[in-house]
């Protein structure tokens, strides 16, 4: 590392090939430091997003709103166009901040982030570096320190380094938070005509099916089984209205493994058989 006024550090910088700006996340500058008691940054607005690591220490963040207090194991982001200060807390460090960071763009970056719970409201979040995460920032900074400027190698370790940050933060409440249930939703909006099960989209979030139809009911007023039912109801009715199919083509085109199982739910949901509802239309 280079010394400078406050800090021991390294900085790398880069130059994105069209590949990776065609996709929707890329990294413009990476570094790692050690700092000096006396470290200080900012006020100072940045271009990009940049996330960095506590690997050691403590620091301080200000964003002009919020002031919050990290240490080993957390994470801070810098949004563009807001003006932050970060420096040592000297009086409760047994040992000097350590951190890594990497500053990056894409229009997919914000979704990534909101997946780990993180925005201009909530810029920070604890306990999520573990040594698997560790591994992946190095495995990263260390293709900028060779200067191998492998395109797809430097994207499939930035996609690794977040999806094994969502793995750490799995249980946390800033990433388990309201959203996944409108993931929930999602999933059975996309796949209700597949033979899909409850249980398939409770593992899709990681959560117990029990838990997540007592949140589901509680958010939408109705059991996910219930709503994933509906959907199928309400599209068999359409289709039997609007298109010239058999009553076997709707059932097995709504994810029905055999015509007997939809024709009983059919019934029960609207009184009547869909044969019987088919030739009600005329």
């Amino acid at each position: 590392m280079q010394e400078f006024g406050n800090e021991f550090a390294d900085f790398w910088y880069s130059i994105p090939q069209d590949i990776q700006t065609a996709g929707g996340c890329w990294v413009v500058r990476a570094g790692q430091n050690i700092a000096k008691p006396s470290y200080h940054v900012g006020p100072k607005v940045i271009e990009q997003i940049s996330i960095h690591w506590i690997l050691q220490g403590s620091v301080r963040v200000t964003n002009g709103h919020q002031i919050v207090i990290l240490s080993r194991g957390d994470l801070f982001c810098l949004f563009p166009g807001i003006s932050y200060v970060y420096e040592t807390m000297e009086a409760s460090n047994t040992l000097p901040l350590q951190m890594a960071w990497l500053a990056m763009e894409g229009d997919q970056l914000p979704l990534m982030l909101a997946d780990l719970g993180l925005s201009t409201a909530v810029f920070w979040t604890k306990g999520i570096v573990n040594p698997t995460v560790i591994g992946a920032i190095h495995s990263v900074l260390e293709l900028f320190e060779k200067q191998e400027h492998d395109p797809l190698r430097e994207q499939s370790l930035l996609f690794d380094l977040f999806w094994k940050m969502k793995i750490s933060a799995k249980g946390s409440t800033s990433v388990a938070g309201t959203h996944w249930l409108d993931q929930v939703k999602a999933y059975l909006d996309l796949h209700f005509t597949e033979n899909i099960r409850i249980e398939d989209a409770a593992r899709q979030v990681g959560i117990h099916r029990s838990h997540l139809s007592v949140a589901f009911v509680k958010k939408f007023g109705c059991s996910p089984q219930h709503y994933l039912q509906k959907l199928r109801m309400e599209k068999g009715a359409r289709l039997l209205r609007e298109c010239d199919w058999s009553v076997t083509e709707v059932a097995l085109s709504l994810g029905y493994p055999e015509l007997y199982a939809f024709t009983r739910t059919f019934t029960k949901y609207y009184g009547v058989s869909p044969r019987a509802y088919k030739g009600q239309l005329g």
